[in-house]
């Protein structure tokens, strides 16, 4: 199974065992909360837990490949996460104006709700 195939499987993938998780967990849409709050917090606990161990093994893969120390890692998430102004261990994304018509655009779209006017600044990583 590929990486991007961990994050986007909603078939009911292989990690996700055990009696918390089903696939119709997965098949339903993460609206509509009323009367399955428990299981939809233990579908997102679980995500968060796959995200976490992923973020290890590219740490890890980092360090040994490219002889980075963990201390280089650990200074570079504490500047990432003090871009925006606050050390916190979050990423806050700010909008920002377009380029075309100057609304404020969500961080995490390429192109802006109101004109459609492509916005090149946008990170890959900035959608997440």
């Amino acid at each position: 199974m590929a990486l991007s195939d961990i994050f986007t499987n909603s078939a009911g993938a292989s990690w996700r065992t055990g009696p918390r998780w089903s696939p119709a967990m997965m098949a339903d849409p993460p609206t509509e909360l009323a009367g399955r709050g428990v299981p939809e917090i233990h579908r997102l606990e679980d995500r968060v837990e796959l995200l976490a161990l992923a973020t290890a093994a590219l740490a890890e893969l980092v360090m040994e490949k490219l002889g980075i120390t963990e201390e280089e890692l650990a200074a570079r998430i504490t500047e990432i996460d003090g871009r925006d102004g606050v050390v916190d261990g979050r990423r806050l994304k700010r909008p920002r104006p377009c380029t075309s018509c100057s609304a404020m655009v969500a961080a995490d779209r390429d192109t802006c709700q109101f004109c459609g006017a492509a916005q090149p600044d946008v990170s890959p990583l900035d959608k997440i």
